[in-house]
Protein backbone atom coordinates (compact mmCIF):
# COMPACT_ATOMS: atom_id res chain seq x y z
CA UNK A 1 0.00 0.00 0.00
CA UNK A 2 1.37 3.40 -1.02
CA UNK A 3 0.57 6.35 1.26
CA UNK A 4 0.57 9.72 -0.51
CA UNK A 5 1.24 12.68 1.74
CA UNK A 6 -0.28 15.95 0.58
CA UNK A 7 2.36 18.67 0.14
CA UNK A 8 1.46 21.99 1.67
CA UNK A 9 2.99 25.13 0.20
CA UNK A 10 3.96 27.73 2.80
CA UNK A 11 4.14 31.44 2.10
CA UNK A 12 5.74 33.94 4.48
CA UNK A 13 4.73 37.61 4.63
CA UNK A 14 6.93 40.31 6.17
CA UNK A 15 5.98 43.94 6.89
CA UNK A 16 8.34 46.32 8.68
CA UNK A 17 7.19 49.58 7.09
CA UNK A 18 5.92 51.02 10.40
CA UNK A 19 7.07 50.95 14.02
CA UNK A 20 5.51 47.49 14.24
CA UNK A 21 6.69 44.15 12.90
CA UNK A 22 3.97 42.08 11.25
CA UNK A 23 4.49 38.50 10.10
CA UNK A 24 2.16 36.14 8.29
CA UNK A 25 2.40 32.44 7.49
CA UNK A 26 -0.05 30.53 5.31
CA UNK A 27 -0.30 27.21 3.48
CA UNK A 28 -3.71 28.21 2.08
CA UNK A 29 -5.35 25.37 3.97
CA UNK A 30 -5.21 24.77 7.74
CA UNK A 31 -2.38 27.18 8.55
CA UNK A 32 -3.07 30.92 8.51
CA UNK A 33 -1.21 32.79 11.24
CA UNK A 34 -0.59 36.53 11.58
CA UNK A 35 1.01 38.45 14.43
CA UNK A 36 2.16 42.01 15.14
CA UNK A 37 4.74 43.29 17.62
CA UNK A 38 5.22 46.99 18.41
CA UNK A 39 9.02 47.18 18.39
CA UNK A 40 9.65 50.82 17.50
CA UNK A 41 13.33 51.56 16.89
CA UNK A 42 14.31 48.08 18.10
CA UNK A 43 12.88 46.34 15.05
CA UNK A 44 16.35 45.71 13.61
CA UNK A 45 17.44 44.02 16.84
CA UNK A 46 14.44 41.74 17.31
CA UNK A 47 13.42 40.95 13.72
CA UNK A 48 15.40 37.72 13.28
CA UNK A 49 14.61 36.17 16.71
CA UNK A 50 10.90 36.96 16.30
CA UNK A 51 10.96 35.54 12.79
CA UNK A 52 12.47 32.23 13.90
CA UNK A 53 10.03 31.95 16.81
CA UNK A 54 7.06 32.78 14.60
CA UNK A 55 7.89 30.04 12.10
CA UNK A 56 7.58 27.45 14.86
CA UNK A 57 7.59 23.93 13.46
CA UNK A 58 7.73 25.24 9.89
CA UNK A 59 11.24 24.85 8.48
CA UNK A 60 12.93 27.41 6.24
CA UNK A 61 12.97 24.76 3.53
CA UNK A 62 9.17 24.46 3.79
CA UNK A 63 8.76 27.97 2.37
CA UNK A 64 7.67 28.07 -1.27
CA UNK A 65 7.84 31.86 -1.66
CA UNK A 66 8.02 35.14 0.27
CA UNK A 67 6.28 38.48 0.08
CA UNK A 68 7.46 41.76 1.62
CA UNK A 69 6.00 45.25 2.02
CA UNK A 70 8.06 47.63 -0.13
CA UNK A 71 6.75 50.88 1.34
CA UNK A 72 6.03 53.70 1.55
CA UNK A 73 6.68 53.77 5.25
CA UNK A 74 9.52 54.16 7.71
CA UNK A 75 12.78 54.61 5.81
CA UNK A 76 14.83 52.39 8.14
CA UNK A 77 12.09 49.85 8.81
CA UNK A 78 11.25 49.43 5.13
CA UNK A 79 14.90 48.93 4.22
CA UNK A 80 15.43 46.34 6.96
CA UNK A 81 12.39 44.32 5.88
CA UNK A 82 13.23 44.34 2.19
CA UNK A 83 16.91 43.49 2.75
CA UNK A 84 15.94 40.61 5.06
CA UNK A 85 13.40 39.24 2.57
CA UNK A 86 15.85 39.55 -0.34
CA UNK A 87 18.54 37.70 1.64
CA UNK A 88 16.16 34.89 2.60
CA UNK A 89 14.87 34.48 -0.95
CA UNK A 90 18.39 34.42 -2.34
CA UNK A 91 19.65 31.87 0.19
CA UNK A 92 16.57 29.63 -0.10
CA UNK A 93 16.38 29.97 -3.91
CA UNK A 94 12.68 30.84 -3.82
CA UNK A 95 10.62 33.66 -5.40
CA UNK A 96 10.15 36.97 -3.60
CA UNK A 97 7.17 39.23 -4.29
CA UNK A 98 7.02 42.90 -3.35
CA UNK A 99 3.75 44.69 -2.58
CA UNK A 100 3.30 48.40 -1.95
CA UNK A 101 1.86 49.35 1.42
CA UNK A 102 -0.96 51.29 -0.24
CA UNK A 103 -1.96 48.36 -2.45
CA UNK A 104 -2.07 46.06 0.58
CA UNK A 105 -4.24 48.59 2.44
CA UNK A 106 -6.71 48.86 -0.41
CA UNK A 107 -6.97 45.11 -0.94
CA UNK A 108 -7.35 44.39 2.78
CA UNK A 109 -10.08 47.00 3.13
CA UNK A 110 -11.99 45.93 0.03
CA UNK A 111 -11.80 42.18 0.67
CA UNK A 112 -12.85 42.43 4.33
CA UNK A 113 -15.48 45.18 4.19
CA UNK A 114 -19.11 44.75 3.23
CA UNK A 115 -19.18 48.48 2.41
CA UNK A 116 -17.13 48.07 -0.77
CA UNK A 117 -19.04 47.04 -3.90
CA UNK A 118 -17.85 46.07 -7.35
CA UNK A 119 -16.57 48.91 -9.50
CA UNK A 120 -16.08 51.30 -6.60
CA UNK A 121 -12.89 53.33 -6.40
CA UNK A 122 -10.58 53.47 -3.41
CA UNK A 123 -8.08 56.25 -2.71
CA UNK A 124 -5.21 55.47 -0.35
CA UNK A 125 -2.78 58.05 0.96
CA UNK A 126 0.18 58.23 3.32
CA UNK A 127 1.83 61.50 4.44
CA UNK A 128 5.32 62.24 3.18
CA UNK A 129 7.72 65.04 4.11
CA UNK A 130 7.21 68.80 3.84
CA UNK A 131 3.60 68.76 2.67
CA UNK A 132 3.95 65.85 0.25
CA UNK A 133 1.84 62.71 0.08
CA UNK A 134 2.08 59.17 -1.26
CA UNK A 135 -1.13 58.41 -3.11
CA UNK A 136 -2.75 55.75 -5.27
CA UNK A 137 -6.20 55.01 -6.73
CA UNK A 138 -7.73 51.56 -7.14
CA UNK A 139 -10.92 49.89 -8.40
CA UNK A 140 -12.35 46.77 -6.76
CA UNK A 141 -13.71 43.86 -8.81
CA UNK A 142 -16.11 42.20 -6.39
CA UNK A 143 -16.90 39.07 -8.45
CA UNK A 144 -13.27 38.09 -9.06
CA UNK A 145 -11.86 39.68 -5.89
CA UNK A 146 -9.28 41.53 -7.95
CA UNK A 147 -7.88 44.99 -7.23
CA UNK A 148 -6.98 47.10 -10.27
CA UNK A 149 -4.63 50.07 -10.11
CA UNK A 150 -6.10 53.20 -11.71
CA UNK A 151 -3.36 55.61 -10.64
CA UNK A 152 -0.02 54.02 -9.68
CA UNK A 153 1.83 54.88 -6.51
CA UNK A 154 3.10 58.46 -6.70
CA UNK A 155 4.85 60.89 -4.38
CA UNK A 156 3.42 64.35 -4.99
CA UNK A 157 2.62 67.67 -3.32
CA UNK A 158 -0.48 67.65 -1.15
CA UNK A 159 -2.01 70.27 -3.42
CA UNK A 160 -1.62 68.01 -6.48
CA UNK A 161 -3.16 65.07 -4.63
CA UNK A 162 -6.15 67.08 -3.41
CA UNK A 163 -6.73 68.41 -6.91
CA UNK A 164 -6.82 64.85 -8.23
CA UNK A 165 -9.29 63.74 -5.56
CA UNK A 166 -11.58 66.66 -6.40
CA UNK A 167 -11.75 65.62 -10.05
CA UNK A 168 -12.19 61.87 -9.53
CA UNK A 169 -15.16 59.95 -8.18
CA UNK A 170 -13.89 58.37 -4.96
CA UNK A 171 -16.08 56.00 -2.95
CA UNK A 172 -13.60 55.18 -0.17
CA UNK A 173 -10.66 57.18 1.19
CA UNK A 174 -8.08 55.34 3.32
CA UNK A 175 -5.37 56.72 5.59
CA UNK A 176 -2.50 55.01 7.52
CA UNK A 177 -3.75 52.59 10.17
CA UNK A 178 -6.72 51.37 8.13
CA UNK A 179 -7.08 48.44 8.18
CA UNK A 180 -5.17 46.57 10.93
CA UNK A 181 -1.57 45.39 10.29
CA UNK A 182 -2.53 41.69 10.29
CA UNK A 183 -5.16 42.31 7.62
CA UNK A 184 -2.62 44.18 5.48
CA UNK A 185 -0.17 41.28 5.78
CA UNK A 186 -2.94 38.85 4.85
CA UNK A 187 -3.67 41.03 1.82
CA UNK A 188 0.01 40.97 0.83
CA UNK A 189 0.02 37.18 0.85
CA UNK A 190 -3.26 37.03 -1.11
CA UNK A 191 -1.94 39.44 -3.75
CA UNK A 192 1.33 37.53 -4.11
CA UNK A 193 -0.61 34.26 -4.30
CA UNK A 194 -2.53 35.64 -7.29
CA UNK A 195 0.80 36.28 -9.01
CA UNK A 196 2.04 32.81 -8.11
CA UNK A 197 -1.09 31.10 -9.41
CA UNK A 198 -0.83 33.08 -12.65
CA UNK A 199 2.65 31.61 -13.16
CA UNK A 200 4.53 34.85 -12.58
CA UNK A 201 7.33 34.09 -10.10
CA UNK A 202 9.32 37.12 -8.98
CA UNK A 203 13.06 37.22 -8.38
CA UNK A 204 14.58 38.84 -5.29
CA UNK A 205 16.76 41.09 -7.50
CA UNK A 206 13.75 43.09 -8.66
CA UNK A 207 12.26 43.78 -5.22
CA UNK A 208 13.47 47.11 -3.85
CA UNK A 209 12.27 49.42 -1.06
CA UNK A 210 10.09 52.33 -2.19
CA UNK A 211 11.11 55.65 -0.66
CA UNK A 212 9.48 57.94 -3.21
CA UNK A 213 10.71 60.61 -5.56
CA UNK A 214 8.66 63.79 -5.62
CA UNK A 215 6.75 64.05 -8.87
CA UNK A 216 5.13 67.10 -10.42
CA UNK A 217 1.80 65.45 -11.11
CA UNK A 218 -0.13 62.22 -11.21
CA UNK A 219 -0.33 60.79 -14.74
CA UNK A 220 -3.66 59.99 -16.30
CA UNK A 221 -4.54 56.67 -17.96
Amino acid sequence: MIVITKFHMYALGLDTTSAALTLGLSNFDQINRYQTWDLGRDISIHLHPYLETFLGSCLWTDLEWLVVAQGPGSFTGTRIGVVTARTLAQQLHIPLYGVSTLTAQAYAYASCSSKVHGGERIAVECPGQRGSVYGSLFTWDQSNRVLSTDKPLQYVDQEVWQRLLSTERIHHHLFPGTPEPEHRCQAMIALAHQQWQAGRPSSWQGVLPYYGALAASLPSH
